[in-house]
């Protein structure tokens, strides 16, 4: 599916579970993991730009149930096919175009090292205040870059636990390769202005 398999089998957890998330985030899944893996983000979910502002994140804000920046606030097996096709991920990988950097299970002691992808404090402080839990934990993390696209991502699951209850939080930070995007707006205008110029002449516009 993806250009280099990562070792699954050495997570804590079923290995299973760990391959229907990555199969989950790598954009081509079938329905009934990617139901499983919906269903399982019972927490607050975010879909965020590298360029989000740490500073827009307030904990009181999350503690009275107040959307946070980049919120969804559901996720349905209807809306993540929709962004498999929409963003052109699942072609990607479809194409063997997608490239797995990393996943990590929650007793992996890899060192987390400095990215632009990387989770702020105040975002998981958040995440904590919304479900007023006691600690929270990096339970996941996922990187893919679906080259095709220019797009660089990391999932992170964070569990929170309160009690005896326990919540499992979605984030998602993502960078764009400009270069190839304006690459696509070109090869999208070659295509189009023909088209139009044609159109036109039919009008007798011109």
């Amino acid at each position: 599916m993806l250009v280099r398999l990562i070792p699954l089998a050495a997570a804590s957890e079923s290995s299973q579970q760990m391959l229907d998330y990555w199969r989950f985030h790598g954009m081509l899944v079938g329905p009934a993991a990617a139901r499983r893996c919906v269903k399982s983000f019972d927490g607050v979910i975010l879909f965020m730009p590298s360029t989000y502002d740490p500073a827009a994140f307030q904990a009181e804000d999350a503690a009275q149930n107040v959307s946070l920046p980049f919120e969804v606030r559901t996720l349905t097996l209807l809306k993540y096919y929709a962004l498999v096709l929409w963003s052109l991920t699942g072609l990607c990988t479809l194409l063997r175009q997608t490239r797995t950097l990393d996943v990590a299970g929650e007793d992996d002691e890899k060192p987390l090292l400095p990215t632009p992808l990387a989770v702020h404090r105040n975002v998981v402080e958040c995440l904590r205040a919304r479900t007023g839990a006691s600690r929270i934990t990096l339970a996941r993390r996922f990187e893919f870059r679906f080259r095709l696209i220019g797009l660089w991502v990391a999932m992170h699951h964070y569990r929170s636990a309160s009690g005896g209850e326990g919540r499992l939080h979605l984030v998602e930070v993502y960078q764009l390769d400009r270069r190839v995007c304006a690459a696509w707006a070109c090869a999208i205008a070659a295509l189009a202005i023909p088209q139009l110029w044609r159109v036109l002449l039919l009008l007798g516009v011109t």
